[in-house]
């Protein structure tokens, strides 16, 4: 028996799907828009539900749609028979996914919400199905060729619903006009949520942690701040508290490479009188990339209000550390 190529399956199937979701795409259902148009209509929320796979899929889609701005539930048809119905409202839009549209579990409470007063959206490759006929829009989903051998396991078509649901929840943000800020307040934590919300102010050292001098300070004073404070730098501020420069390590290796080592140095003396500074407002993962993006990559900066006022520190590695 000749040996099968593993990567020659993998590509068929490959294949299959994307040549059923190009078909799909190319006859896509003009009834999508009436689905998007009921939903940005509604006061209420969505509630997605599918049994077996669809199910899976409809989990994914619900999930999808609250992140972006659409407030959804999933709801497994057995646990709605059950009293879980009772989360659907009156101004409810129900999506009901199911490939065949012959579910009995789906079909079984799909009355019951509609007397609630939900809408039902059918998901449905069946146009004569039974969900069909229990929708009041119905959206078809025609699959060219599962990328299952035997075309019988679902693949192409619960990949089909998936993508139709990604597609409705991008309309729905763009409709709604749902901004970076907005997906931040969903996505407080994790990497992502957090090069959209935190700011400078959120990270930068401050108050007793930052660390600053005034102009007329020796070197005793300097080196004293920059090791007590452990940023590596120390900002240089006038009688008003505004910021006047910058020593940092290097600074002071600089300095005293051309210069005789005096306890009578000043900070004045010493200081870069221009260094780069950054605004307490400022996104914290834009500064990490405007610190590390330089042609001589900076390490440690000043952070000033829009007085001038000397208000932080932020370090590379404060950033970094906040998984940045």
């Amino acid at each position: 028996m000749k040996e099968k190529d593993t990567i020659a399956i993998v590509k068929q199937a490959l294949d299959d799907e994307i040549s059923s979701l190009v078909h799909f795409r190319d006859q896509l259902d003009p009834s999508v828009k009436d689905c998007i148009d009921l939903i940005l209509k509604s006061t209420g929320k969505v509630i997605v539900t599918g049994v077996g796979k669809s199910g899976d899929i409809a989990k994914k889609i619900s999930h999808t749609l609250s992140s972006t701005g659409t407030s959804a539930y999933f709801l497994h048809p057995t646990d709605a028979s059950h009293g879980d119905s009772g989360i659907v409202g009156p101004d409810d839009v129900v999506l009901a996914i199911g490939k065949s549209g012959e579910s009995e579990e789906l079909n079984y409470i799909l009355p019951t919400l509609r007397k609630i007063g939900a809408k039902i959206v059918g998901i449905t490759a069946n146009a004569k199905s039974k969900l069909a006929s229990l929708s009041d829009i119905v959206i078809i989903t025609p699959v060219l060729k599962e990328a299952c051998p035997l075309d019988l396991a679902p693949t192409s078509s619960t990949t089909i619903a998936l993508v139709l649901g990604d597609a409705i929840a991008v309309a729905l943000m763009e409709l709604k006009n749902f901004q970076a800020n907005d997906f931040a307040l969903y996505h407080p934590a994790g990497r992502l949520g957090k090069r959209l919300s935190l700011h400078l102010s959120d990270v930068m050292r401050k108050g007793e942690r930052n660390a600053s001098i005034p102009v007329d300070a020796n070197l005793e004073t300097i080196l004293k701040e920059i090791t007590e404070k452990g940023i590596g730098a120390t900002g240089v501020v006038d009688s008003n508290s505004k910021l006047i420069g910058l020593i940092t390590d290097f600074d002071i290796r600089k300095f005293l490479t051309k210069n005789t080592l005096s306890p009578t140095v000043t900070a004045k003396e010493m200081m870069n009188a221009n260094p780069s500074s950054f605004r307490p407002e400022e996104k914290a993962y834009d500064v990490l990339i405007k610190m590390e993006g330089r042609e001589r990559p900076i390490s440690v900066a000043p952070v000033v209000d829009e007085k001038g006022l000397f208000v932080g520190m932020i370090s590379l590695h404060d950033l970094l550390q906040k998984g940045l």
